[in-house]
């Protein structure tokens, strides 16, 4: 466009002046005056305006006159001006911020967040994602680590309120009470049998003969010990002990609650029995010993991420876990207009901060790029930029000036 338009402000000059010296012949006529007159001011016209245009960019004709190549003589002024104008003017601060502040980036990047969810590249990118997560975990320096803190943790129990947990779960789940029947049913299995009996027999005749008694007492004693035998006595034991067994399994019988109330107090007295806090403290200690903590926390940990790997690679991980809690997560971000509005100022604040910041190198750049063009290729942009509407100008005063001579001409010859 720049060339057509230059050729057609030389094609225009070039009429101008073919037509003035295709008039001088006939100049003495009337027509000849009147078209001479405004051929002589299209040329005129053309002259001036090359002239003017070529001025800009470059001396005219190569001849050093005053006040010409005012492009590349000015660049520093013009360079100066052109930076403050785009710093200050076009990209200043208040518009950019202005512009920004138009843009809901949070809203925008959400909505288009939501429409790649379903991506082929962007689960496949996921998924690389997670192996890589996932290798990146460095099981030799992890599990130490665990295992301190799990140790520290452990620790950190407070012995006297774990007794006193304890406690309260058994008694809440009712194993005091069962563990009383246990015992019961155990001692009642032992007295009932014949065994047991003799025992007891033989037991209640060693004690009877140990009686030391004189007199109508050791009569007495000699006596009954005549009358019963070992199998009578155990009897008789036996079947007491059955039947206090019996009313310790009646539910709220007053020797069973009596029994359990007193073993619930002795329960409750352990978080403050010192020997057995001592005792578990020590027991605390030892517990990442005794159980080989760190060689069994590594074996867990390995497994895991060989699960964790597994489960990566199935071909549902993405699709099927993934992509439904981001696109949970951001359906909660979108349906919460306080986070949204938050968010939104964050970014803003975000961006503000950052122009804030950078303003000054909008000039710094364009002052760079234009310092890159030496005058030569500055003066060639300039006109590959503007050089075709200034080429009009050369048309336009040829034309202008060939109107401009003809009234002129016309003027003259009237008057």
């Amino acid at each position: 466009m720049k060339k057509e338009a230059k050729y057609i402000a030389t094609v225009s000059l070039g009429v101008m002046g073919a037509g003035f010296l295709a008039t001088i012949p006939v100049s003495d006529t009337v027509w000849g005056t009147f078209l001479q007159g405004g051929f002589e001011a299209g040329v005129v016209g053309g002259l001036a305006d090359w002239f003017a245009v070529s001025a800009l960019f470059r001396h005219p004709l190569g001849i050093p006159i005053p006040h010409t190549a005012l492009l590349p003589n000015n660049r520093e002024k013009i360079t100066k001006a052109l930076v403050s104008t785009v710093q200050n003017e076009l990209l200043s601060k208040e518009t950019i911020r202005a512009r920004l502040q138009q843009i809901q980036f949070l809203e925008r990047g959400l909505e288009l967040a939501d429409k790649q969810l379903d991506n082929a590249s962007l689960h496949k990118g996921l998924t690389t994602l997670a192996k890589q997560a996932l290798q990146a975990i460095d099981l030799e320096k992890l599990t130490p680590l665990l295992a301190e803190e799990i140790h520290k943790a452990i620790q950190d129990v407070d012995a006297s309120r774990l007794v006193r947990t304890l406690v309260d779960s058994i008694q809440d789940g009712g194993y005091d009470g069962k563990t009383f029947d246990f015992v019961l049913d155990k001692v009642a299995a032992w007295a009932i049998k014949a065994d047991t009996r003799d025992q007891l027999g033989a037991m209640a005749i060693k004690a009877f003969e140990g009686l030391q008694s004189n007199g109508f007492m050791a009569f007495a004693v000699n006596a009954f010990i005549g009358m019963v035998n070992e199998e009578k006595i155990g009897g008789i034991i036996q079947n007491f002990v059955l039947s206090y067994i019996e009313q310790m399994r009646t539910k709220n019988h007053p020797r069973r609650e009596s029994v359990l109330t007193f073993i619930r107090s002795e329960l409750h007295k352990l978080e403050r029995n010192p020997q057995l806090l001592a005792e578990l403290e020590k027991l605390k200690a030892k517990l990442p010993e005794l159980f080989d903590l760190d060689e069994k926390l590594a074996h867990l940990l390995t497994k895991l991420k060989e699960k964790a790997e597994a489960f990566i690679d199935e071909p549902d991980f993405v699709p099927g876990h993934v992509v439904p809690i981001i696109r949970k997560m951001l359906l909660s971000i979108r349906e919460n207009p306080d986070m949204l509005h938050r968010g939104e100022n964050w970014i803003q604040e975000q961006i503000a901060s950052y122009v804030e910041q950078n303003h000054s190198k909008i000039g710094q750049l364009v002052k760079e790029n234009l310092d890159k063009l030496d005058n030569e290729k500055l003066t060639v942009l300039m006109e590959e930029k503007i050089g075709s509407d200034l080429q009009w100008i050369r048309v336009n005063g040829a034309i202008c000036g060939f109107i401009i001579g003809l009234g002129l001409a016309g003027l003259k010859m009237l008057f």
